[in-house]
């Protein structure tokens, strides 16, 4: 409106300028005194008409400009980046592969469809990097007929499947508005008096990083009511959207597989002879996944103590090993499911024999070796992935004596047995053996006191 009544008050004077007698616009000066003649009534009604005339253009010509203007830049832009589908702009992206039914079923009898199975901290990563790259396997990654505007996700997501589908519960693990607050909820109902998670169960938060598995409702087994040809069809479409489809082996990799296996093998199965699920399941000594945990979590995980991380652990392991017994080894026997539905690593045990380990799994998947995948598997995998993490444990052990001694016999009183159960080799019992011939002892021989501080400004402190 400003630019338009500009305009027009330009025009019109110098109209006026033009039409008035040249007596009426002549100045007259007495003394310092600048006299115009005064305007006439015709003059004004007429100067008002031609304001209302001028507007109107104006009007026209702003309407007429905003209407070419998108023509104008989707010219430009079609020009410029040919390849880029302008009217899908203005589209939601796309989050489903578009294959029937029928042509899924077909994909399940040619695929395998391998299911990595691993808390956060644990390893996973490393594994799935590795098989990804061997040119039999697919794993979820941006592929040309993805939509390039969800590209950022799949990274984001650190590649799992878990946050890239919309079919079973992500249980907190992407971290939304609601499960901040839930959490905010928690701390604030820890100080008040008399309210225990055990008398309210919603003061306990039990879902996303370190918390998912300790409810019990989280989890899904062969007898869920999501396994229909529907769900099938849908939950491969999603994740096929980020595979490529011409390789045999078709990889996914979630935490939450840890409590959902028996639903992903008997999905997949569904319409089909034989199920094509496979699964590799990897573990880590509770103590080092706990501090990693703590280290890495940053505020998602601030609330929890090693006690608290620990025990999310065992009933994630827990949980898995019950799984594997009551649905997996009952139904195959033993031997046969763990030789051809799912292998069970350490990452302790990996560490000490890379390469082959690798190609064990690949000739499970009934791949060809890579020497070029398995050598760089190899040099991603530390000699002894828990040893920083066991040097701070001993370190803040020993330091601060009676209250850390405390809390490690209330880890083995409360847990120690059951995580011995689930693996052997991990005893709490040894630890402050092991403590002393590391620190003490120096066996082996730890430069103890500059890393010690480093880790501790890091926020490895495990009380």
């Amino acid at each position: 409106k400003l630019l338009a009544r500009t305009l027009s008050v330009a025009h019109l004077s110098a109209d006026d300028c033009q039409r008035r007698p040249a007596h009426s616009t002549m100045r007259q000066r007495t003394g310092a005194t600048v006299v115009r003649a005064p305007a006439t009534a015709e003059g004004e009604d007429g100067g008002r008409d031609l304001e209302q005339e001028q507007q109107k253009k104006l009007v026209g010509i702003v309407g007429v400009v905003v209407l070419l203007a998108p023509f104008v830049a989707g010219g430009l832009c079609k020009f410029f980046f040919p390849e880029v589908h302008l009217f899908k702009t203005f589209q939601r992206p796309e989050t489903h592969r578009g294959l029937s039914a029928e042509q899924v079923r077909v994909h399940l009898r040619n695929h395998t469809l391998l299911h990595i199975g691993a808390l956060h901290r644990t390893g996973a990563n490393l594994i799935w990097e590795a098989l990804h790259r061997h040119p039999g396997i697919s794993g979820h990654s941006h592929k040309e007929h993805t939509d390039h505007r969800i590209k950022p996700l799949v990274g984001l997501y650190k590649h799992e499947g878990l946050k890239l589908q919309s079919l079973y519960p992500k249980w907190g693990l992407d971290h939304t508005r609601h499960h901040k607050f839930r959490k905010w909820i928690g701390q604030v109902a820890k100080h008040i008096p008399y309210v225990d998670h055990t008398v309210f169960s919603w003061v306990r938060l039990r879902e996303g990083v370190g918390r998912f598995a300790l409810n019990p409702e989280h989890h899904l087994d062969e007898a869920s009511s999501l396994i229909s040809e529907e769900s099938q069809t849908r939950l491969f479409n999603e994740w096929a959207l980020f595979w490529d489809l011409d390789r045999p082996v078709l990889m996914e990799n979630s935490p939450t597989n840890m409590v959902i296996s028996p639903f992903l093998h008997r999905l997949w199965s569904f319409g089909v002879d034989s199920s094509p699920a496979r699964f590799i399941f990897l573990r880590r000594h509770p103590l080092a996944v706990a501090m990693s945990t703590k280290k890495a979590g940053g505020r998602s995980v601030d609330d929890l103590s090693i006690l608290d991380l620990v025990e999310h652990w065992l009933a994630a392991e827990e949980r898995l090993a019950t799984d594997l017994g009551q649905y997996f080894e009952m139904s195959a026997g033993q031997d046969v499911a763990r030789g051809r539905t799912y292998r069970m690593l350490t990452l302790e045990a990996l560490a000490q024999a890379p390469r082959r380990t690798f190609e064990d799994l690949i000739s499970w998947l009934g791949l060809e070796a890579s020497e070029q995948t398995t050598k760089a598997f190899e040099s991603s995998i530390r000699a002894d992935p828990d040893a920083r993490y066991f040097r701070h444990y001993c370190a803040v052990l020993l330091k601060r004596g009676d209250k850390m001694m405390q809390m490690h016999s209330d880890l083995i009183s409360r847990f120690g047995a059951r995580i011995h159960a689930v693996e052997p080799s991990y005893d709490l019992e040894l630890v402050p053996e092991m403590c002393k011939k590391t620190l003490i002892e120096g066996k082996p021989p730890v430069e103890l006191p500059e890393e010690v501080e480093e880790e501790r400004e890091e926020g490895l402190d495990p009380v």
